[in-house]
Formats: C-alpha cells, structure tokens, sequence
C-alpha cells in the first residue's frame, strides 16, 4: 500500500503537503487500517493538501516476518528517523490505543529532530502514569481467551476470526504489543510534552472509562481538549469523517493562518 518508506507508509500522497497526518495503529494494527481515512479528507481539511500517512511496526503487516520491538520509545525513534526524511510539513499525530502511547513518544522526539508537532490526537486510551488506571494483565492470558477478548472489541474481522491458523499468527504481535502498552502505561518517568493535546474516548468503550481523559492535561505544557463521541473501542474506524473535521477545528488558528496564506 503506498509507497514503502520503512516503518512510515504513505496512504494518501499529495506533491507538496500543508499538513502529514500520521496514523499510529492500536495493538495488531496496520498501516492500512487508515485507508478509510482517505475518502473524508477533503471535506476535513478543504483548504490545505493533508499527506496521510500511517505507522507499520515490526511484526505486523508486510513486516510480520520481523520479532515485534517491545520498547515504545524504539517503535517512536524509527517512526521519527522516517518523518525526517519526508518533505517538510506541519505535523498532526493520531494515535488510537497502543499507538496513542507511540503517538506521545513520537511527539517527545519531533523537537529535537526539527519536526513541528502541530497536534497530538490521543484515542481510546489512558494516559501514561495516570493514578486512576487500575493495571490489566491481558498479555498473560491463553491465547484462546486473549483471541476472544479482542474479537469481542471489534478490532479484527470476523473472516478472521474464526480462523486457527491466522489467529496463531497475528496473535504473537498482537500479545507483544499489549505487553508493551502495559509495561509503558505503568512507567513511573513522567512524559513531558510541549504540543496541543487533543483526547478523544467513545461511551462505549469497554476499556477506557471517561475519566480517563482527566490525566492527559498534566502531560503537557500546551493546551488540551476532550472529545466524547459514540461507538465502542474501534469507534475511529467506523466512521471517520466526524472525527477528522474535529481534528481540523483543533488545529492551532496561528497554525492554520501560515498554513492557509490567511
């Protein structure tokens, strides 16, 4: 899909891209699960040429013959190598779940690597170190009942499902990743950001209350917004045009000026 370009693929390309919006999957994802994102830009972002892109980690897609990395901050620093070698442009990140915890590393590094993290979009997830989370142990499961717990939350394809043999291949990456979300979300070393934060948490979602989103605020030094919207844990990829035009209004306005010529 795309053009290959590491661990960052490219979804949707525009020649000279006001605005990257990179994608970061949750635990299992791939990069192609933002290719339905494509059809909803325009009418998200009318006034600017947005290049989505999205993340492929280790062990997952057309890279599952590589062990998945089970360190966060790994996935971000090759994510963040990648971006640098992209044409230059204004940075929106959106990470759902797992990959809001990419997400957070990735924003950490940009600065140092000349990167302008316009907004950092967080989804279906707790904030790292947030006292109010109660630790889950669900890497420690038998894969059959870890394979039914995921099915339950909508996040793999009911073709999918039911067979043994995909399920013994995608479950390992899908294992690692929820161990490394853990392992991240239980980190006593603060994170520190200086981008707008933008939360989004569905009502529906069995495995992040709404008072999860209190603690993002205290992670950064810019602003932060809450976005309560319908739908389960998977909300973000059943329909997604709302959700972009959101993220368009939470743009910086002095961004959007230099952006837009305004």
């Amino acid at each position: 899909m795309g053009v290959h370009r590491g661990s960052v693929r490219t979804v949707a390309h525009t020649e000279r891209p006001g605005l990257r919006l990179l994608g970061l999957p949750h635990s299992g994802g791939r990069a192609e699960n933002f290719a339905g994102w494509r059809a909803a830009l325009p009418a998200a972002f009318p006034a600017t040429a947005v290049e989505l892109c999205a993340a492929q980690y280790p062990g997952h897609g057309d890279r599952l013959a590589e062990p998945p990395q089970e360190a966060v901050g790994a996935i971000a620093e090759e994510i963040v190598a990648d971006l640098t070698r992209l044409p230059p442009a204004d940075l929106l990140l959106f990470g759902h779940s797992f990959g809001s915890a990419v997400a957070c590393e990735v924003a950490r590094r940009c600065p140092g690597a000349g990167l302008d993290v316009v907004l950092l979009a967080v989804s279906g997830a707790w904030a790292p170190g947030d006292p109010a989370r109660t630790p889950r142990d669900e890497h420690l499961l038998p894969d059959e009942e870890l394979w039914k717990r995921l099915v339950a939350l909508g996040g793999i394809d009911p073709d999918i499902a039911s067979q043994t043999e995909l399920r013994d291949l995608l479950l390992p990456a899908m294992r690692a990743d929820i161990a490394t979300h853990e392992r991240y979300l239980a980190c006593q070393d603060p994170v520190r950001l200086h981008c707008d934060v933008h939360v989004c948490i569905a009502r529906g979602d069995p495995l992040v209350p709404l008072r999860a989103g209190r603690h993002w605020a205290r992670l950064t030094t810019g602003n932060t917004s809450l976005d309560i919207g319908h739908g389960g844990h998977f909300h973000v990829f059943d329909d997604p045009a709302p959700l972009l035009e959101n993220l368009a209004r939470r743009i910086p306005v002095h961004t959007k000026r230099r952006r837009f010529g305004a």
